[in-house]
């Protein structure tokens, strides 16, 4: 299987150390290369005189300074985690809007995976993905997205859980990251059909038909759960079976739209404390 790395957004805080962390141990089993990636911006002193022969001399000469500054910054942060020695890794700066930074990269360097760190706030988790960068990242990305809670820790995956639905005929989401994870830790496979009244449950024969190729020989269970309201599904299914990866599948309408309304984000995120990842 080709493995074109890993992104790691890095914007020097606790929680992008924790993703930094985290990336590391998933690269080291999946002998995966890493691109690390801190987006910034220009400031400028108030009072700076805007005129167009001003402003393109200033930017110029403002750019490059920030560049270095932000480069020095990336490179010290980075020799914080001598994991590193024994991998292949980059440490790039871009310019601009994060969220474009960040999907231009996975784009131009055509990476497998973006691994980012996600955080609650102090009122209680009320803005953890629906809005962050972390959720439009998933968006505008190029390739999965894998989501890590602020105190989540590497673990080896033992039991991988997949939500699907009805709409999971959807035959353009590229499996491949999953796959090799599967390969690599021999993990077990759950899947779980969070059904409301009006939809059709789905069969074991559909999920042996439609995830056939990443079910041999792997050790796989479906679960059924009827529930009206998708977030409780999704939290009896973590509680009765606990997970080290939780997986979704991205489109933008059904069961993945009706999880990331407002109020329902914080069940996907931090119910269970496991990583979230989102394929696509």
């Amino acid at each position: 299987m080709k493995d074109d790395g890993i992104l790691i957004p890095v914007d020097f805080t606790q929680v992008s150390k924790n993703a930094v962390s985290y990336a590391i141990g998933l690269a080291q089993k999946l002998k995966s290369k890493l691109v690390f990636v801190h987006a910034y911006s220009v400031a400028y002193p108030s009072g700076t005189p805007i005129g167009m022969a001003t402003m393109a001399h200033n930017v110029t000469d403002t750019t490059a300074s920030q560049e270095k500054i932000n480069k020095e910054k990336l490179d010290k942060f980075l020799r914080g985690f001598p994991e590193l020695d024994k991998l292949e890794f980059q440490a790039m700066v871009g310019f601009g809007a994060t969220v474009d930074v960040i999907s231009s990269l996975a784009k131009e360097k055509n990476t497998s995976l973006v691994v980012m760190g996600t955080k609650g706030t102090a009122s209680g988790f009320d803005e953890i993905f629906i809005g962050t960068v972390t959720e439009k990242v998933t968006q505008k990305a190029p390739c999965p997205v894998l989501a890590v809670p602020e105190d989540a820790s590497y673990t080896a995956y033992r039991r991988i859980g997949v939500a699907v639905d009805t709409d999971s005929t959807d035959n353009k989401i590229d499996f491949e990251i999953l796959s090799r994870l599967l390969e690599n830790y021999s993990a077990q496979l759950h899947f779980v059909h969070i059904a409301d009244k009006q939809e059709r449950v789905l069969e074991k024969a559909f999920i042996r038909e439609r995830f056939g190729k990443l079910l041999v020989p792997k050790q796989w269970f479906f679960t059924v759960i009827q529930e009206d309201k998708p977030e409780e599904g999704i939290d009896e299914f973590l509680t009765e079976t606990p997970i080290d990866l939780l997986v979704l599948l991205y489109r933008e309408h059904g069961f993945f739209e009706a999880l990331f309304k407002k109020g329902l984000r914080k069940k996907m995120l931090y119910a269970s404390k496991a990583p979230l990842l989102i394929v696509k």
